[in-house]
């Protein structure tokens, strides 16, 4: 009888643990729903500012209550994401003292937080280092450390002043060896900072424009050359279009060459794209897109992306934009 016993209330605490399961499933099911149809909205409202404001509020507090749950960890995904869109700092520092040094939510910190930051009148692009550079060693999920590792060694990289700060950085998240795309980002920034400085030789390359025509970096020796990578599928790169294509206007191709880098494949899209924005300058798609040949040679992880090659085929500039870029080829050419 007491075995029939021990043996009936195992079986009502399994029944009741899996029905807790089945329930706690189901929760999750409807609330991540809610949360996927809250990014609807926004987007159907032309991403107003409050609506985010409200929801991230909204699913932050449903973290704190459940932050051990899917649902949970897909709502502060979205709060971070939608502070960073609105420019919340406050929040985002807030919240990010609540998240457990083991947290997978770190990875999603960083970008966010730059984010924040960027649109946030009262804070600045420094400050945002400065925050990153404080939580790179108290996080202890490997994940999170490297994400924000790989955030500090894009700014880094971009300073020659901060290029021993980025080696370090970079060796870092090559040792973590948390994943395959964080070590590949480790080692492309060392082989960039190696390889690639300013000073250095410009890798050589032959390849085929989309009009059949071939181009060959070393045949442009004796003027700049601007190597420009971007895509139509890139919002960020929009804005530089205009910029090209004034230098292109301004400048006589016996003092500068610019080829655009597409990383996309054939299509009638980026056909009409040409066309209609009249970029006339020599154009090469690279479809393997970051994995293809030239954006490799280049170690190119982000777009819009530029090098300036000098006369001699050196490095002379990078990671250029807008009035910057026009700055820069303008006292280059002109000392010529």
């Amino acid at each position: 009888m007491n075995i029939f016993r021990c043996a009936f209330l195992s079986l009502l605490l399994i029944v009741a643990f899996n029905s807790k399961g089945l329930a706690q499933a189901e929760v999750d099911s409807a609330y991540i729903e809610y949360v996927n149809s809250s990014w609807d909205e926004v987007q159907g409202t032309e991403k107003d500012d409050s609506i985010q404001t409200k929801y991230a509020s909204e699913f932050y507090d449903y973290y704190l209550n459940n932050g051990e749950t899917v649902a949970g960890e897909k709502a502060i995904q979205s709060a971070l994401l939608m502070w960073g869109n609105t420019g919340n700092a406050t929040m985002m520092d807030n919240a990010i003292t609540k998240f457990d040094p083991d947290s997978d939510i770190w990875s999603w910190v960083p970008n966010s937080l730059g984010s924040a930051y960027a649109r946030d009148s009262n804070r600045t692009h420094q400050e945002a280092i400065t925050k990153l550079e404080s939580l790179k060693d108290k996080i202890t999920n490997p994940d999170g450390k490297s994400a924000i590792l790989a955030s500090l060694v894009r700014v880094y990289k971009r300073n020659p002043d901060t290029h021993h700060k980025a080696l370090n950085y970079a060796q870092q998240l090559v040792n973590i060896n948390e994943s395959d795309w964080y070590v590949d980002l480790g080692l492309g920034a060392i082989y960039e900072l190696e390889s690639l400085s300013i000073g250095q030789a410009a890798p050589e390359f032959t390849a085929t424009t989309y009009h059949g025509v071939e181009f060959n970096l070393a045949d442009h020796k004796g003027k700049y050359i601007i190597l420009d990578f971007w895509a139509t599928w890139c919002g960020p790169c929009m804005p530089e279009i205009p910029v090209i294509k004034s230098l292109r206007e301004s400048y006589s191709e016996d003092d500068l060459a610019i080829v655009s880098i597409a990383l996309e494949e054939k299509s009638e899209k980026y056909e009409n794209f040409l066309s209609e924005k009249e970029m006339t300058w020599p154009q090469i798609l690279q479809e393997k897109k970051w994995e293809d040949e030239i954006p490799t040679l280049y170690n190119v992880g982000g777009i819009p992306q530029k090098y300036i090659i000098g006369p001699e085929g050196n490095i002379v500039a990078k990671h250029l934009r807008g009035e910057k870029l026009t700055f820069k080829m303008d006292s280059l050419i002109n000392r010529k």
